[in-house]
């Protein structure tokens, strides 16, 4: 009877001892929370450890879904801590972000993963030279796709640049397109302003240049023009100022004051046997491109009038009629800046070698004219200050010196210098092959101009 009762309680303790830890496992195990920010915490269960979804917090520059693929972890992986490290990392290797930190949570569904991010402070332009396989939104798109934090620009230091140049370099090998990526900081100064992508070891040549949006009368002029580029390398460097110094031009000076031209759009074409060659010893393979300029010309501005403001020395009927421009006539802006620079030669005859005249346009569109409201800087007058001749002996300069009529503390007449030049040359030696360059330095705080004549004597060819 005792023995019955010494085995029940046995069984019983042992019972209840299994039950109490039983329970406790259960506890432990179901709903735990674990944090990056909380290592003391136990590891995640093997069941738990799926990624079900990452959030982004404070940036203003990128979307949650940009910065959860740039962090390389893909939904549904099984993932730890590490792996969040690893990706912080990643992100913070980009040069995207100031500030990273991470939290995460889970259940026995999964983890879920937080990131707080805040945007770098400089993010600069990325420019591409010359990709012409590709159109200018097409590759923005390609690379974004490759590189999720890539939106067409690039922060000033970390990892994007390199890793948008990998794609390119790839996007080139892909389509079977000989040559290499390289890229550099374009600096102004100290400061850095874009990150400008090209590509090296491959020729492309200009077949054709195209202008749409041209009427009958400024195709001919445009088409001329553009001769000069056909068999030309292609670059579109060399294209900007075509358009800003050749096309454009051919508006303004017709009154369509607003025209505008759009980017140059290159297309590969397909070369004909003829093309196909490359002359001399350059073996790489050529790349022939037409290009399509597109041109909005706009309205047709009549000139209302002009009037000036700020002029002092000079009387502004004295101005005017330095000018060419009549009411009623198209606005021709090309010959309204070559008879400004008329005005500040004349102000600089008089020593006001600072001079200068701002014209500010007036559209009334609904008249089609244009009035210009020409304001005038006059600033000090300017003296003579020291002349210095290099390159000659000291009876060759006494004779040069002497020739020169404008003292020290004379008003500077600006215009002087190219009357002077012919003048002097006939005082050189007739045997010798003379050149001069010449240095004109205002000096602001005294308000004096110094002139420096430097002579190179040549031998005769």
């Amino acid at each position: 009877m005792k023995r019955r009762l010494l085995n029940f309680w046995v069984r019983f303790l042992i019972t209840s001892l299994l039950f109490f830890f039983g329970s406790l496992a259960v506890s432990s195990g179901a709903g735990q929370s674990q944090t990056a920010n909380d290592p003391g915490t136990r590891p995640t269960p093997a069941s738990g450890r799926q990624l079900l979804e990452i959030k982004v917090t404070g940036s203003k520059r990128f979307r949650q879904e940009e910065v959860a693929a740039a962090c390389g972890l893909p939904l549904g992986a099984m993932v730890g801590e590490e792996d969040f490290k690893k990706a912080a990392r990643q992100l913070g290797e980009s040069g995207a972000f100031r500030e990273i930190a991470f939290t995460y949570s889970y259940s026995a569904a999964g983890i879920k993963l937080a990131f707080q991010v805040s945007d770098a402070d400089k993010f600069i332009p990325a420019h591409f030279a010359d990709f012409v396989w590709f159109g200018d939104e097409e590759l923005l798109q390609k690379v974004h796709e490759r590189v999720p934090l890539f939106k067409g620009e690039l922060p000033i230091t970390g990892r994007l640049p390199d890793q948008v140049s990998d794609v390119l370099q790839a996007l080139l090998v892909e389509n079977r397109i000989p040559g290499h990526i390289d890229y550099l900081r374009s600096r102004k100064s100290e400061h850095i302003e874009s990150i400008d992508y090209s590509v090296s070891g491959v020729t492309i040549r200009v077949r054709n240049v195209a202008f749409t949006g041209a009427d009958a009368e400024e195709l001919p002029i445009l088409q001329s023009a553009a001769e000069k580029f056909s068999g030309r390398e292609y670059s579109r460097a060399a294209l900007t100022p075509f358009i800003e110094h050749a096309v454009l031009p051919v508006y303004r000076e017709r009154g369509y004051l607003k025209a505008a031209c759009a980017a140059p759009q290159p297309k590969v074409v397909t070369p004909a046997a003829s093309e196909s060659g490359e002359a001399g010893d350059d073996r790489r393979a050529v790349t022939l491109v037409d290009i399509t300029l597109a041109v909005t010309q706009g309205s047709q501005y009549r000139l209302s009038e002009m009037s000036w403001s700020g002029n002092k020395e000079i009387p502004s009927e004295t101005l005017q009629g330095l000018l060419h421009a009549k009411a009623g006539q198209p606005a021709n802006t090309l010959q309204l800046d070559h008879d400004l620079r008329s005005v500040q030669e004349l102000y600089g005859s008089r020593g006001y070698v600072t001079a200068t005249i701002k014209a500010n346009a007036e559209f009334d569109e609904a008249a089609g004219t244009v009035a210009f409201k020409l304001e005038v800087n006059e600033g000090p007058v300017y003296r003579m200050g020291e002349l210095a001749f290099r390159g000659i002996d000291n009876n060759l300069e006494a004779k040069l010196r002497a020739a020169w009529k404008i003292r020290a503390g004379d008003v500077y007449d600006a215009d002087y210098l190219k009357q002077y030049l012919p003048q002097a040359r006939k005082l050189l030696p007739a045997s010798v092959d003379w050149e001069v360059s010449t240095h004109v330095t205002a000096l602001v705080r005294d308000r004096t101009i110094d002139v420096d004549l430097q002579y190179t004597a040549k031998a005769p060819q």
